[in-house]
């Protein structure tokens, strides 16, 4: 960064002075207790962003009335009870330098919970993603709101917190007030702009009046819905000038999407960095309130070129800052090049959707740093033999080589990243291949000892005399009956299963137009035109290769035994895949599975009722129904040296699985080495 950079450039907001521009947007990281209170892990999950260097922490949502947890475990802003929880964030963030805010919030119709409880709405309708209906608010419900809003911004002020910020965004209860789609009202709170806005503003006047006219007041704004039925930009100003108006609101907080247009609430790699910027510098035009960025900003140039531009005054982030807390220190002391970045893979919104604790693909460490703190030296530095160089292994190299250790890592190819390479060759997937890319770069950093180009034989370890080996080789196709140079794949038949899980298929052995996942993206093998997909992976493995085929120009028909194609994709990408691949004349049959592979024809059966369909002049099927790990390696050494097993090798799993192994090991060698692999 420049000498003139505006990042680590303070800026007065009210009666504070923040100490950068950096802002950690508000997120529900499913961290407070079973009913909403914070707890210890909570404050240090803040503590460690404050440490980091950022300006401005928003903490929750939190729910300002019991009406409007979104869920259980939701934050409960609105219970005195709560203040001495509440102030142990404060406390843990003030003595690093970062001011902190508490973001208040009704869910209204929005809930993670399946069943919801009751639901309060403008009008009764739901949400057109849910099919759980809503209370339509009467007074009392009404005045309850704007009385729990003042209320807990009350309680958010006797804690510590240097100001609140009111969600009028992507979910909950206000947006629905002032979105026309939302609100079919005719009283004083509908049917015109003015009377639509009449709840967010008694709301902000409440709250003035309750906590005094020096302590900041932030609003969450959506600026535009993303869905047919909703408001646009234009509107979404308009919403903007009326709040500023008021006198009320110190900060404006850009924001777009909702649950019904997920992927542009939360937006996933497919959606572009920096593609809301123009909402940012819409908002930042239409009112002279001080405007905080939001939308994939992940790169801090680009955060930087946003503040040169005038398009905002401060950078909002929150996947890059649970990726790396450290980002804004780092940007301080000109180590661009140690940032880990944030893919958008989403693993941090899956954990959450689910009520399960936040949690990063690239960062073991968010939502545990408790348990998963600062690392320790090693007591004894050990020489360690590393095998392989895909996702396991360079997390495995890099925390190994943190904490002390000499590393040596062995990689059969020319170019580590195993798998991910792959993966990062399917269409709009090109960011996940950072992932690698990062470890790859801080394992030579840190003076990781790389052998591109290496086998990691018995011979070459044992050559080596390490102290210890992770063997970190990965994963192959199962495509049963057939062998290749890591193994075979043998037929695990049995009564009751699926014909391609139990790997029973006539044609799939020994058809040569049966090829995997892997043949295809490596390139060794190039598909004809009529392409059969069969999936029983539900997730990126087949559904980026049957979209890559497709962009290639081929006719696809995608065949799984499951209720849908990609069933476990998290739900910001699988609509964005559908978006894509359905115009692209991708077929899909569900519940449905390969009876058999022949001269005639694949046939395929429907799994509940065996009636069966013949596709013909069909040149290439490829198959996902599975991996096996590479583990001969692990089996081989195991009886010669210390010798432990991680990522695929161990368990063929996911991204966040491979690297979170690799860091686990990396911090337990030293209690490892005295128990077994």
């Amino acid at each position: 960064m420049k000498g003139d950079s505006l990042l680590w450039t303070p800026f007065r907001l009210g009666g504070i002075e923040l100490r950068n521009r950096f802002v950690l947007l508000a997120h529900w990281n499913g961290l407070d207790a079973p009913d909403g209170t914070p707890t210890e892990d909570l404050a240090a999950y803040y503590e460690a962003r404050a440490r980091g260097g950022v300006g401005l922490i928003v903490t929750g949502s939190h729910a300002m009335h019991p009406s409007g947890q979104m869920s259980p475990n939701y934050g409960r802003a609105w219970d005195r009870d709560a203040i001495p929880a509440y102030r142990r964030i404060v406390d843990a963030v003030h003595p690093h330098g970062a001011h902190v805010f508490a973001q208040l919030s009704h869910a209204g119709h929005t809930s993670l919970e399946h069943p919801p409880k009751e639901l309060w709405a403008p009008t009764q309708m739901p949400e057109p993603y849910s099919r759980y209906n809503t209370v339509e608010m009467g007074p009392a419900e009404i005045e309850a709101v704007v009385e729990g809003f003042a209320a807990s911004a009350v309680n958010m002020r006797d804690a510590g917190y240097d100001g609140v910020e009111i969600k009028l965004g992507h979910d909950g209860l206000l947006r629905s007030f002032v979105s026309p789609f939302f609100n079919r009202r005719d009283d004083a709170y509908g049917g015109s702009f003015e009377k639509r806005m009449r709840l967010p503003l008694e709301v902000l006047a409440a709250l003035r009046e309750a906590v005094g006219p020096d302590w900041p007041i932030s609003v969450r704004l959506c600026l535009h819905e993303y869905t047919p039925f909703g408001y646009d930009l234009d509107y979404g100003l308009e919403i903007g000038r009326a709040l500023a108006a008021s006198g009320h609101v110190d900060l404006f907080c850009s924001d777009a999407g909702t649950f019904s247009s997920f992927w542009m609430e939360i937006p996933p790699s497919a959606v572009p960095q920096l593609v809301f910027n123009d909402l940012n510098a819409a908002l930042k035009r239409a009112t002279p309130i001080p405007v905080v960025a939001f939308g994939r900003i992940k790169n801090p140039v680009d955060a930087e070129g946003i503040l040169q531009q005038g398009d905002a005054d401060l950078i909002g982030m929150a996947r890059q800052l649970i990726a790396d807390p450290e980002l804004p220190n780092k940007v301080r002391d000109g180590r661009l090049g140690e940032v880990r970045p944030c893919i958008a893979g989403n693993v941090c919104l899956h954990q959450i959707a689910q009520r399960d604790p936040i949690r990063c693909a690239l960062n073991p460490a968010a939502g545990q740093e408790r348990r998963l703190g600062a690392l320790a030296p090693a007591a004894l530095p050990r020489h360690v033999a590393v095998a392989g160089g895909g996702p396991a292994g360079l997390s495995a190299a890099v925390t190994l080589a943190l904490r002390g250790h000499r590393v040596t890592l062995f990689e059969r190819e020319s170019e580590a990243g195993g798998l991910i390479r792959l993966a990062a060759r399917q269409p709009l997937h090109a960011e996940i291949g950072e992932s690698v890319e990062y470890l790859a770069s801080e394992a030579a950093r840190l003076g990781v000892d790389i052998r591109l180009g290496a086998e990691a034989s018995v011979d070459a370890i044992e050559a080596l005399g390490p102290d210890a080996v992770i063997v970190a080789t990965g994963s192959r196709p199962y495509m049963p009956g057939r062998d290749s140079r890591d193994g075979a794949s043998l037929p695990v038949a049995a009564a009751g299963m699926w014909a391609s899980m139990g790997g029973l298929v006539p044609g799939l052995a020994d058809d040569p137009r049966v090829v995997s996942v892997d043949d295809v993206m490596t390139g060794r093998i190039e598909a004809g035109q009529s392409v059969v997909v069969l999936d029983r992976n539900a997730h990126w493995e087949a559904c980026g290769t049957a979209e890559f085929l497709l962009e290639a120009g081929r006719r696809v028909e995608f065949v799984t035994p499951l209720g849908a194609a990609g069933v476990d994709l998290e739900p910001g990408n699988a609509p964005l895949f559908y978006q894509r691949v359905r115009p692209q004349g991708l077929r899909i049959a569900v519940h449905a599975d390969i009876r058999s592979i022949g001269p005639d024809g694949v046939v395929v059966v429907d799994v509940h009722t065996s009636e069966e369909r013949i596709l013909r002049d069909v040149d290439t099927i490829v198959v996902a129904i599975g991996r096996r790990s590479n583990d001969a390696l692990y089996w081989a050494l195991r009886e010669r040296l210390p010798t432990f097993r991680i990522g695929d090798c161990r368990a063929p799993r996911l991204l966040d699985n491979a690297i979170h192994d690799g860091d686990a090991i990396g911090r337990e060698l030293d209690a490892r080495l005295d128990g077994a692999g």
